[in-house]
């Protein structure tokens, strides 16, 4: 669990690196997928314009949950600029609605997941982080991983089938179809076989 209180602190006394560390990996997603495939490459300076903000009206925020709501609204509004300015530059109208309307609570409570579910990932041993990201990330066939691995099958399918079973402990005993949309919903897996 991420200690938010104990970032927001640092923040506070102008001590940015537990933000970058902990934080700005997180903040980058939520970004990119605020800007969409075809904007995504200017994630990073909606993350940095709203650090930068946060750091400047930091005397306005009373808590680490203000603070956190404050740099989330500051991506979204800075993304939805770059997208309205996009699809003006365009004459396109399309989407801009939908954006608009993303309630920043929905959208911190979907990064918590996402987050967890990014830190779940990241702490599978690593044979099983091995397989992960052969089969999932990669998209690779389970005979195919075998033979990448030198491994039989029937141990590819097995430590899947484990791995699995650690990531739905580790993110509070979730269903596999919970774990299986969560990771279609984040862009790890493109298709449920």
């Amino acid at each position: 669990m991420v200690d938010y209180a104990s970032i927001y602190r640092s923040f506070m006394r102008g001590r940015m690196h537990p933000l970058y560390e902990v934080m700005y990996s997180g903040l980058l997603r939520y970004a990119a997928q605020m800007l969409g495939d075809e904007l995504s490459y200017l994630a990073e300076d909606c993350v940095q314009d709203a650090v930068m903000s946060t750091y400047v009206n930091r005397a306005r925020l009373v808590d680490a949950d203000h603070w956190r709501r404050y740099m989330l609204l500051c991506i979204h509004n800075r993304a939805l600029k770059v997208v309205r300015r996009r699809q003006v530059h365009h004459n396109y109208m399309g989407n801009t609605d939908d954006v608009a309307e993303q309630d920043v609570s929905h959208a911190m409570i979907r990064q918590e997941t996402l987050d967890s579910l990014y830190a779940a990932i990241d702490s599978l041993p690593g044979i099983y982080r091995e397989v992960f990201d052969l089969s999932f990330e990669q998209g690779l066939k389970n005979g195919e991983i075998a033979h990448l691995l030198d491994i039989a099958e029937i141990t590819v399918k097995k430590r899947k089938e484990r791995l699995l079973d650690m990531l739905r402990a580790k993110l509070g005993g979730i269903s596999e179809a919970e774990l299986m949309l969560l990771l279609l919903h984040a862009g790890i897996l493109t298709e449920v076989s």
